[in-house]
């Protein structure tokens, strides 16, 4: 009977010690704290719980505190008393539900963030950065770990495709000799930026901030959000004005 005088509203403790009243009718708190298993000093504040619950009452028999049990009727009360609060509530949610939703939808812009684990999963998004509208990359390097995950062939065919598709990019790089070796074409300017301490390579497009991580754990990361991309791009042109143009750039 224990968790079904749970089930209707009361504690666990309230259970023990009501169920205890039950048991041995009109008796002490010292009694009913041994009989219900419960700490004396608690079941005092179970007792006091109980009775404003009008499921126990109380009198003075001499120097003796007296607790006894009311009907297990009154839980029926006690029921109705609980759907009506319930009522009462649901009533207060739909008078403030549309505020509330006027605050959520007026939020702003919620970034979502997906994640793909491992070399397969950095390929993936590489692959969902060709598919930039605005045909227009930012990307920051920082190291040449992307070209030890994959082989010569498979980048010089990423950035075939990605000519092929007249996206162009602007590049940062943190690595002088990655920086050296950069392929110069149409579409793709490079700028060297040392002592900038990053641990990822970054590619920014349309909406979204494409984050690689290239050393330890493999993965990649894009986020969704118009404000961040937006914020990115402009850190990223902050640092394109300090880093050195690459002679194949200065030529053009």
């Amino acid at each position: 009977m224990l968790k079904e005088l749970q089930d209707m509203g009361l504690s666990e403790k309230e259970a023990r010690v009501y169920l205890a009243a039950l048991e041995l009718g009109q008796t002490t708190a010292e009694k009913l704290a041994k009989h219900a298993k419960v700490n004396r000093s608690t079941t005092y504040v179970q007792l006091e719980s109980l009775m404003k619950m009008g499921l126990m009452s109380t009198h003075e028999e001499g120097k003796k505190t007296m607790f006894a049990p009311e009907s297990p009727e009154l839980l029926k009360r006690l029921l109705l008393k609980q759907r009506d609060e319930v009522s009462m509530k649901e009533s207060h949610l739909v008078e403030l539900l549309p505020a509330l939703l006027q605050q959520y939808e007026g939020a702003g812009e919620r970034p979502v963030v997906r994640f793909f684990p491992g070399k397969e999963g950095i390929a993936t998004v590489r692959e969902e950065v060709l598919s930039t509208k605005d045909k227009q990359l930012y990307v920051i390097m920082s190291s040449d770990n992307m070209s030890k995950l994959f082989t010569e062939k498979e980048l010089d065919g990423y950035t075939a495709r990605r000519t092929a598709l007249n996206i162009s990019s602007k590049a940062i790089y943190t690595h002088r000799g990655y920086f050296d070796q950069a392929g110069a074409d149409a579409l793709t300017e490079h700028r060297f930026l040392p002592n900038l301490p990053l641990t990822i390579d970054i590619r920014i497009f349309d909406d979204k901030t494409a984050l690689f991580s290239l050393q330890g754990a493999l993965f990649a990361m894009v986020i969704e959000s118009k404000q961040i991309a937006s914020s990115m791009k402009m850190i990223f042109n902050l640092l394109w004005n300090q880093g050195e143009r690459s002679k194949k750039d200065a030529k053009r």
